[in-house]
């Protein structure tokens, strides 16, 4: 056995011991393991003998998972890369007597672990794709694989760009505008295809999907048609999506190795960027990744006084480390909402997914980034009004994101404005209750390095302060002569006063630098 292999295994059994000798990872890890196990019973003991729903529809929805998680991981190559390797990895392999190829694949191999580790959620889907689409967890876990592959050799990518572009703006902005060009053409290219098929709705977007033309689509597209393969035991389908890989992984191991690029040199940045991640992390800070190239545009500020500039600075801060008005995660709820709407036509249901979403999205805000910095702290106002001001830039973000969310769904089931408004309401009100609930959580523990126990107060909280609302809008659609319109007024109006009396229960945090940044 060489020293890498041994490397590899060494890692993974010292993981294992890890994870066996802290009673709190042994905890997550049994919980993981009994909630699987839950899906799993719950999927095989509630299957109906209802027929299940076009399995070609499961196969697009997987190319659809895999083709996000290409674009999210990919285009990381052209800011700092998706590194392989470790800091650990630099300091100690990095300068050892190995061949540059040996470390590759030593990489590439420990990536592979990682990539599925992320898929892990995929999972917990069992039930519903079971009942749904009579998929089994085996096929679940072909889904897991080929979701890892996809991260794997979208991590690739993203090195492989970083790798030709990082020394050269020129070169970085042609490989922006091929990368962008390629994905549109893609998309363009359905839509037109599930137009001419008559309208544009589920089943024909479905078909369109299964083009030869679509199948080409860089990574994704191979990827799920190596699980279609698997899934429906087609052969040439896993011979195809088997030979594209390959090409992949040589025409990346040729321009890596015989174009003479020293990866080296080039996965430094991005080891050290993800290395300091990782340690804020680990002491509660939070970073914020911005784009390489800042522009700075008008500096200064001449709106704001006192507690009041701070939601000034928010604005100019998220003009500039922005390339859209919306972030990253507001562009996939909106997109998870218009792929919802054709798969699910349910108000109801799309209106609960995007509530649901919003647990993840409320704490990236700004304002909890500036807990943690102590100059909020020494502004010479009430505590009270630098809160108001340091949440107030939630507000219209909320505001335009739930709009661009819900209006796609508005044409897509027809649905009244009056609906329509009422949901965007609604879910503007969420985003307000959770901003409440999170607020407390910091008041309650800081940033505190008990991860899970704050994570599972969270969801208690959540389940907590906003039943009531769901409670009176069961109420009026039940008991009520009113349109079921006005169960989203009545939710916004009950998670509005619950969250104003949260906030107002937190209004001293300011006061309390010490104990927040514990």
């Amino acid at each position: 056995m060489n020293t890498l292999s041994f490397l590899i295994i060494k890692k993974f059994k010292n993981r294992l011991i890890e994870i066996i000798k802290k009673p709190s990872q042994l905890i997550m890890m049994l919980v993981f393991v009994l909630l699987i196990g839950f899906t799993v019973f719950s999927g095989e003991t509630g299957h109906s003998q209802a027929p299940h729903r076009d399995i070609n529809e499961f196969y697009s929805a997987v190319m659809l998972l895999y083709t996000f998680a290409f674009i999210l991981v990919s285009k990381n190559g052209f800011s700092n890369g998706a590194s392989m390797f470790s800091m650990a990895d630099v300091n100690l392999i990095f300068v050892s007597p190995f061949k540059n190829t040996s470390v590759l694949f030593y990489g590439l191999i420990s990536q592979l672990g990682r990539s599925l580790t992320l898929g892990l959620f995929i999972l917990y889907q069992s039930a519903l794709v079971r009942s749904t689409y009579g998929v089994t967890f085996g096929g679940l876990v072909v889904v897991l694989v080929g979701y890892g592959l996809t991260v794997f050799l979208s991590q690739m990518l993203a090195m492989l760009i970083y790798s030709l572009t990082s020394s050269d703006d020129k070169k970085c902005n042609i490989a922006k505008t091929v990368y962008y060009s390629v994905i549109g053409v893609f998309a363009a290219y359905l839509v037109l295809s599930a137009l001419k098929m008559g309208s544009f709705n589920l089943q024909n977007l479905v078909a369109a999907s299964k083009s030869v033309v679509i199948r080409f689509f860089p990574v994704s597209g191979a990827t799920a048609l190596a699980v279609e393969g698997v899934l429906s035991q087609n052969t040439a389908y896993i011979i195809c999506a088997l030979i594209y890989v390959a090409i992949f992984c040589a025409l990346f191991y040729a321009v890596v190795y015989f174009l003479g690029n020293d990866y080296y040199e080039d996965v430094l940045k991005s080891a050290e960027v993800s290395f300091s991640a990782i340690t804020s992390r680990k002491e509660g800070k939070v970073q914020e990744n911005v784009p390489r190239n800042i522009k700075t545009g008008k500096t200064g500020f001449d709106k704001g006084f006192g507690a009041s500039v701070l939601f000034e600075k928010h604005k100019k801060e998220n003009r500039r480390s922005r390339t859209f008005s919306l972030n990253g995660l507001s562009l996939v709820f909106i997109g998870l909402s218009v792929v919802y709407s054709f798969i699910m036509p349910d108000p109801v249901a799309i209106f609960a997914l995007n509530a649901y979403m919003l647990t993840m999205g409320v704490a990236s805000g700004r304002w909890a980034k500036e807990l943690t910095l102590p100059y909020v702290y020494l502004i010479p106002e009430k505590s009270s009004k630098k809160l108001f001001y340091i949440l107030k830039e939630q507000i219209p973000h909320l505001i335009i994101e739930s709009i661009l969310c819900f209006i796609p769904v508005y044409f897509i089931l027809h649905l009244t404005i009056f609906e329509t408004v009422g949901m965007i309401v609604a879910r503007v009100s969420f985003g307000f209750i959770f901003t409440g609930i999170n607020l407390l959580l910091q008041r309650l523990f800081g940033h505190s390095d008990k991860k899970l126990l704050v994570l599972m107060v969270y969801f208690l909280f959540i389940v907590l302060f906003t039943l009531p609302s769901i409670a009176s809008a069961v109420f009026i659609n039940g008991f009520l002569p009113f349109n079921p319109e006005f169960s989203y007024i009545a939710m916004a109006i009950v998670n509005t006063v619950i969250s104003a009396v949260l906030i107002f229960c937190c209004r001293n945090i300011l006061q309390f630098a010490d104990y927040n940044n514990k």
